[in-house]
């Protein structure tokens, strides 16, 4: 079986050709993957950072998060799914080691969780990019409790998460501002931006210039400590983040996606009915998925990088 793969500690994820297929449990389910995607976490797996974090890693490590595709075999205790199913989700980066992965043509997955029928009207390529970042900015609008007339910072509007976010916000009614660089002025505006304010140069004073009054929400996904933008929020503003800069106290939540059935349903909804859009900016085969990873660690990205494996 082919799969990207991390073979030991301190090299780098290369297409591998002799893994065995995986046998799904009583509670499993086998799936035959079409498409997957790169998300920051695969670089930080990949560098070997989970282990700095006291993550053990099980050798090969098989990277991947988000996966779409065709239910090939149920276990035996499995009712809820059969063969030929399509279905789609994400699988957790440690549980509770570093080793299975989705950039994979066979995985197993629990029937509990990590797994829903995919939206049918939605290319199987855009379907398997969404999962992991969709359903971490949906926690992330959820915390921030977003409606009509709220104004809400995002900062990292381009990328996966944050273009998910930002339809999601202006979907509740929000004003959404978003620091950018004059390129992606298009681009933002499609997903429902209304504010696109200098990326270079003191943000938060941009903000304060255009909202003097300043914003009532704030979700950083670029920043790994708290306060960067404080100044630029309202006394007793929310704030939402996963990369630790949502700070503690009432209204700041650290946000971490759970790949629940319920979670990947609502996405699953939202795809469908065609309000939440899967802004896929390149698609890779995979035997060029390090090539992916490298792009979205080394280049200006808008999106998802969707990887095509069946």
């Amino acid at each position: 079986m082919n799969a990207i793969t991390l073979n030991e500690a301190g090299t780098s994820p290369a297409l591998r050709d002799d893994l065995p297929t995986p046998t799904p449990g009583p509670r499993e389910v086998l799936v035959r993957v079409q498409a997957s995607s790169v998300n920051p976490v695969d670089n930080s797996i990949a560098a070997g950072m989970l282990a700095q974090m006291g993550v053990e890693y099980e050798y090969p490590v098989t990277l991947g998060r988000d996966y779409a595709g065709v239910v090939e075999q149920v276990g035996a205790d499995v009712t809820d799914y059969a063969p030929g199913d399509e279905v789609f989700g994400f699988l957790v980066h440690a549980n509770p080691t570093a080793r299975d992965g989705t950039r994979a043509e066979l995985i197993t997955v629990s029937a509990d969780a990590s797994i829903a029928r995919r939206p049918g009207s939605v290319d199987v390529a855009a379907a398997g990019a969404a999962p992991l970042a969709a359903i971490t900015a949906l926690t992330a609008i959820d915390a921030l409790d977003l409606s009509t007339g709220d104004t809400v910072l995002i900062v990292g509007a381009t990328g996966g998460v944050g273009s998910f976010a930002a339809q999601l916000a202006a979907r509740a009614g929000a004003t959404v501002v978003a620091p950018a660089l004059p390129e992606d002025e298009e681009y933002l505006r499609s997903l429902g931006v209304t504010e696109v304010l200098p990326r270079e140069g003191d943000v938060v004073a941009a903000v304060r210039e255009r909202f003097p009054d300043r914003v009532d929400a704030l979700l950083d996904l670029v920043n790994y400590a708290p306060g960067t933008s404080d100044a630029a929020l309202k006394d007793g503003a929310r704030v939402a983040s996963p990369t630790g800069a949502a700070g503690e106290g009432a209204g700041r939540t650290m946000v971490m996606a759970q790949p629940t059935t319920e979670n990947l349903d609502r996405v699953a909804q939202l795809l469908e009915s065609g309000a939440l859009k899967v802004p896929v900016q390149a698609t890779y085969e995979l035997d060029r998925a390090p090539e992916a990873l490298q792009d979205l660690a080394g280049r200006h990205t808008r999106g998802k990088l969707a990887i095509r494996i069946g």
